[in-house]
């Protein structure tokens, strides 16, 4: 069934815009319960026909009409939903990649147990557009009526550069679990997987004073407690906001307030060229969170890429991005 599903959604590339799962795309087959429900119900249909047993036809006769029904429900409990793109999260190597989808119900009826797996790319067949299921628990949720549902859904990852979102497989067994309905959508979603940082990496380069004034700044480290902000992926484990984030959900990193000390200029040339070049860029990247934590303005040197003098989660942004897409990945 599963092999029937990956050559239907073969057939779809990346779409843009909002995406309506019409009852063309969605697809309906029995699940293993199903077919052995279909079997208890042959062997019920042929001992009343034995024993001419009238309750026995009755019997099963309303069973499998009841499971006919299930058939459309399972059908409609995808049938004209709309997805649509909405962002994809930035990781590190390493980090579960994140791709997040809205999913609109436009009908009076609630969705219910809606499953959403990434299919991750294989080399079966030799063409790599097959898909496996994904190691990831896929995300299970209800879409409310006349509502929408914001989903989050996760990949591995295992390299730097460019991660575009795989094929999403669309799946509900409601109500009784005797048919799967499935469908599939690739959402335009690219996320950039940043080099994991060096974790024993040397201190960063001397720095040099700038000639300006000094100004202050809020970084995750210093002396004077300033307040929190949410966490982002590379900060101190050790500057989390432990106390807190044992109250919420979220996690939040303490925020201290500090002076710029001087500028560095982060070359890829001035490592130690014995070092393999992946290892080269995971020092960089980990001189690029050391620096913004210390609040020393930094620029990045790359063989056909400069990044200018800065400081600040844009810059921050650009230098980790230069130094994913680093040889044109």
């Amino acid at each position: 069934m599963i092999k029937i599903g990956d050559l239907i959604g073969r057939r779809q590339g990346v779409e843009q815009g909002e995406v309506l799962l019409d009852r063309h795309r969605v697809y309906i087959l029995p699940t293993r319960a199903g077919l052995l429900f279909a079997a208890a119900m042959l062997m019920m249909l042929l001992g009343s026909i034995n024993y001419l047993l009238q309750l026995g036809f009755l019997l099963t006769f309303l069973t499998t009409s009841m499971a006919l029904v299930a058939m459309y429900h399972t059908h409609r409990n995808l049938a004209r939903l709309t997805l649509s793109a909405h962002r994809a999260e930035n990781v590190f190597v390493g980090d579960l990649a994140t791709f997040e989808v809205n999913v609109h119900n436009p009908t009076p009826e609630d969705r219910f147990a809606i499953a959403f797996e990434l299919l991750v790319p294989g080399s079966a067949g030799g063409s790599g557009r097959r898909g496996r299921r994904s190691a990831q628990p896929a995300t299970l949720a209800d879409v409310p009526a006349s509502g929408s549902r914001a989903i989050r859904v996760a990949t591995a990852t295992s390299a730097r550069g460019r991660l575009p979102c795989p094929r999403l497989r669309i799946e509900t067994h409601f109500p009784f679990g005797l048919w799967q309905a499935w469908s599939y959508y690739t959402p335009p979603l690219t996320a950039i997987v940043y080099p994991a940082p060096e974790a024993e990496a040397p201190e960063l380069p001397a720095t040099t004073s700038g000639g300006a004034e000094q100004e202050t700044g809020l970084v995750v480290s210093g002396d004077e407690f300033a307040g929190v902000r949410p966490y982002q992926p590379g900060d101190p484990l050790k500057r989390v906001a432990w106390r807190l984030a044992a109250r919420s959900d979220e996690l939040t990193v303490k925020l201290f307030e500090a002076y710029e000390h001087g500028e560095v200029v982060l070359d890829l040339a001035a490592i130690d060229p014995a070092l393999d070049p992946e290892q080269k860029l995971a020092r960089l990247c980990r001189w690029v969170l050391q620096a913004e934590a210390a609040q020393v303005r930094y620029a990045l040197r790359l063989p056909g890429t400069w990044v200018d003098l800065g400081l600040g989660a844009e810059h921050r942004e650009r230098c980790l991005t230069a130094l994913a897409l680093y040889g044109g990945r």
